[in-house]
């Protein structure tokens, strides 16, 4: 085809000298010419449009503090059909580059949006956008728990550990400066008798969920059973009686012990004296007096604290002779 065209205007024009794909260019040039009339001879309409708002050049170390429209509301006047393209293809471009920490007004000015031939701004809302530019700042916040309910009577909450048990946050000034710490979502203890681990969440501001989202921790809950000081009397001293010398006299048969005993088992034990078994060694003992170390065995869990006596006396009597029998 290109070259019966090409004859066509040689005809016509005799040997004029085109230039290279000059056919290209001129079937373009007569597909731009109609689209022109086309469009320009459609009736223009008045539209409000969203037209989005883009942030570029924001310096490293600043960010936008406060909340911002993501778009604007663009009264426009033109052809309908280029009218319903723009959301698409304009983008109202705000460049921070020179921002400093304050707030920067920048002005939404006729001229402020580029629109494409044929398409004209009539107004802006809003008129001007008020940015509050803060410094960016680290901080490292303390996580503490929370914990709801009630441990049973006996036991009692030792610590909650929390992994992490703090959390780095790189965000503005203005909203970090007055927070010291953050804390979890309250941790269900109740009926708790021992320790166990569980999954939380921190329960944050939506500032600070903005930055940092919502975060899980996982906490160690450390339950301990409480221990009661107890002094028990009349414990029975007792020795191995068949290595042990005949009519054994004890300067005291009982003695008392201060103790440390569980909640449950002292709850759980009619005669606390039960828990404890005192004793001597009169093993080979000669006849004569003797002091000796009481000992005392404990139910496992139990912490001895004191004996009274520690040391009791003990006795062994001579052994008289028989007299020999006359033959």
């Amino acid at each position: 085809m290109e070259k019966l065209v090409k004859q066509s205007i040689n005809r016509i024009f005799g040997s004029w000298k085109w230039p290279k794909n000059w056919v290209i260019k001129l079937v373009s040039l007569i597909l731009a010419t109609s689209l022109w009339f086309l469009v320009a001879g459609e009736e223009k309409v008045d539209m409000t449009v969203q037209i989005p708002v883009e942030i570029i050049n924001l310096p490293q170390d600043l960010e936008v503090a406060n909340w911002v429209r993501t778009d604007l509301d663009v009264t426009v006047t033109g052809p309908q059909a280029l009218i319903r393209t723009l959301n698409r293809d304009v983008i109202r471009t705000i460049d921070l580059a020179k921002a400093t920490a304050g707030p920067v007004v920048v002005e939404n000015n006729i001229d402020s949006i580029p629109m494409p031939w044929g398409v004209r701004v009539l107004r802006i809302k809003p008129a001007e956008l008020i940015f509050n530019l803060d410094k960016l700042v680290n901080k490292k916040l303390p996580i503490q728990a929370i914990t709801t309910g009630q441990i049973p009577k006996g036991y009692t909450l030792s610590s909650v550990m929390l992994e992490p048990a703090h959390i780095m946050i790189n965000g503005s000034e203005a909203i970090l400066k007055n927070i010291e710490g953050l804390h979890t979502k309250p941790i269900n203890i109740n009926g708790l008798t021992k320790s166990t681990m569980t999954h939380t969440e921190l329960d944050v501001s939506p500032e600070i969920a903005d930055i940092i989202g919502t975060p899980a921790v996982t906490a160690s809950i450390i339950i301990e059973e409480k221990m009661l000081h107890k002094a028990v009397n009349k414990i029975p001293v007792t020795f191995a009686k068949k290595e042990s010398p005949a009519n054994l006299q004890l300067s005291s048969s009982e003695v008392k012990v201060h103790t440390i005993i569980p909640y449950s088992v002292a709850e759980s034990t009619k005669q606390l004296r039960s828990l404890f078994t005192a004793s001597v060694n009169t093993k080979d003992l000669k006849p004569g007096t003797h002091k000796l170390k009481v000992e005392v065995a404990v139910e496992k869990g139990i912490k001895l604290l004191e004996i009274q006596p520690e040391f009791i006396t003990v006795t062994v009597p001579e052994t008289k002779a028989r007299p020999s029998k006359s033959k």
